[in-house]
């Protein structure tokens, strides 16, 4: 028969292990994101610090209680097969990071579709998830026997299911999107795809992750659920600072840069919507370069081999020559800038 270390503290670690790596990888992703995009909007920037130093505190948090349970209580078997309430606030914890990632991207929803039956659906489920988390950090302290965990399974089912399905939805939306706002031009379509898949690959990480720990929780009365579910945070966290982070990769309106660029400038086309905004980069490369506005960001594309394919009456694009010129301040914002 297994001890109750080896019950519930054993998978703690190795979550544990997990956790504290991809807490790393989130201080490099916020050091980079505050020092790549410092015209961001002040909320935004305040938004990150603030999940930055949840993440930390429940790293502290999970790491004080294994260091109280394994040093300081050491073989006492009695103190083992109990949480505290420092344990307690890992629920809570994750629920309101993982929340407040997913109402991020339901802002994110709204400034693509406007469509507020859209954001209010991914919000209920966020809200519900972190409802339902924060109330399973009181059931932990009113039962902290983790052999009987299963007594309050309908919270935790809630959780867990509410996240999953925020995650399906805000990635479902996000692509539905995307394809819409697809322009005709192969290599512009080719980086609309990689978007795409960068989309569904984030939002599949933190749900298949809560789906495997909301299983094991059901199926298996020890803490082997505890190896997935301590990563969770983290695992949100780092699906939002990838995604803040990539627009430097798809030169997402980077104003600072050196390269000198001419846009084809934006057209408002048929009911007032905004097409696809152009601009050619002159800058040192071997070949001109396209930018394009997807997401109400403007992503760079490679490769305009076949854009003599195209005439420009097709995009409702001006001619560009090397000689146009367009100031920093002409440019569109972002919904991530002042």
């Amino acid at each position: 028969m297994k001890n109750a270390a080896e019950i519930a503290h054993g998978p703690m670690i190795i979550g544990l292990y997990i956790n504290i790596v991809l807490l790393g990888i989130i201080a490099t992703q916020m050091y980079m994101y505050l020092n790549a995009y410092r015209k961001d909007r002040l909320w935004m920037k305040i938004f990150v610090v603030i999940l930055f130093i949840a993440n930390v505190a429940n790293t502290a948090f999970l790491c004080k209680f294994l260091y109280t349970s394994l040093i300081l209580n050491f073989g006492d078997d009695a103190y083992l097969a109990r949480a505290d309430w420092v344990f307690a606030t890992d629920p809570a914890l994750t629920g309101i990071i993982a929340g407040m990632v997913q109402l991020f991207f339901a802002w994110r929803v709204k400034v693509l579709t406007n469509n507020l039956w859209l954001v209010a659906v991914v919000a209920v489920c966020a809200l519900a998830g972190t409802g339902a988390a924060i109330t399973t950090s009181f059931e932990v302290g009113s039962t902290p026997e983790f052999v009987k965990f299963q007594n309050f399974k309908v919270v935790v089912i809630i959780w867990l299911a509410a996240e999953c399905v925020s995650d399906l939805l805000i990635s479902g939306i996000l692509v539905w999107q995307l394809k819409r706002r697809k322009t005709g031009f192969q290599s512009t379509d080719e980086l609309v795809d990689r978007i795409i898949r960068l989309t569904v690959q984030t939002g599949l990480i933190t749900s298949i992750c809560a789906t495997i720990d909301l299983a094991l929780f059901l199926s298996d009365p020890t803490g082997t659920h505890l190896i997935f579910n301590f990563p969770l945070s983290k695992l949100y966290t780092n699906t939002m600072m990838s995604t803040l982070n990539s627009r430097r990769g798809w030169d997402f309106s980077d104003q600072e840069s050196t390269s000198h660029t001419h846009t084809t400038s934006g057209i408002i086309g048929e009911r007032g919507k905004k097409k696809p905004i152009f601009r050619l980069d002159t800058s040192q490369t071997t070949r001109p370069q396209v930018f394009v506005d997807v997401e109400q960001h403007e992503m760079h594309a490679r490769n305009l081999a076949e854009r003599h394919h195209h005439t420009n009456d097709d995009y409702d694009v001006k001619s560009a020559s090397p000689d146009d010129s367009l100031t920093a301040a002409a440019l569109p914002r972002t919904p991530w800038e002042k």
